[in-house]
């Protein structure tokens, strides 16, 4: 499922329990990692907790594949849902993630992707748009309308309001 500009937020707060996946990418690499992060403490409350989150990267998946599938199929032993963060990654995991996926994983396993800038063409975008258990959230560099409209956010949660002339 290809997530549009609208729905971001309501999904970073509350992701469909139907997904299984996202796919976090764009030119944006902070606005990426920031929305990885986001989503990825959803899922667990302590990223470094190695019972129930796991790391991979692009580099270490292409060094040793069959960890990629030893992580996607660990249960949390500490119960609720483990989570796969992977960085960095390659385009040749798109194939192994379709398997798991067309296995049709239901709960015990959530699974984040902060990629950097894709094409269209990109194999792992292709799947992650396309298929209806995982999502492709999209991270573009925000226009000056958006970046204030973020300023003003962030003061508002923290009790404070700024003016127009400080805005600009």
């Amino acid at each position: 499922m290809k997530l549009k500009t609208n729905q971001i937020d309501s999904f970073l707060k509350k992701p469909d329990a139907a997904i299984r996946a996202v796919l976090v990418y764009g030119p944006d690499a902070g606005l990426v990692r920031e929305r990885g992060h986001t989503l990825s403490k959803l899922i667990v409350a302590d990223l470094n907790d190695p019972f129930n989150a796991a790391h991979l990267t692009g580099e270490i998946i292409e060094t040793d594949p069959s960890r990629l599938f030893d992580e996607l199929n660990a249960q949390s032993l500490m119960g609720g849902d483990r989570l796969v963060r992977i960085t960095s990654p390659v385009e040749a995991i798109a194939s192994h993630l379709k398997e798991w996926l067309k296995s049709q994983p239901r709960g015990g396993v959530f699974v984040v992707i902060e990629a950097g800038d894709l094409g269209t063409q990109s194999s792992l975008r292709k799947l992650f748009e396309a298929t209806h258990d995982a999502a492709a959230l999209p991270c573009y560099v925000e226009d000056e309308r958006g970046v204030g409209n973020f300023i003003r956010d962030e003061l508002r949660s923290a009790g404070l309001t700024i003016s127009a002339d400080a805005l600009d």
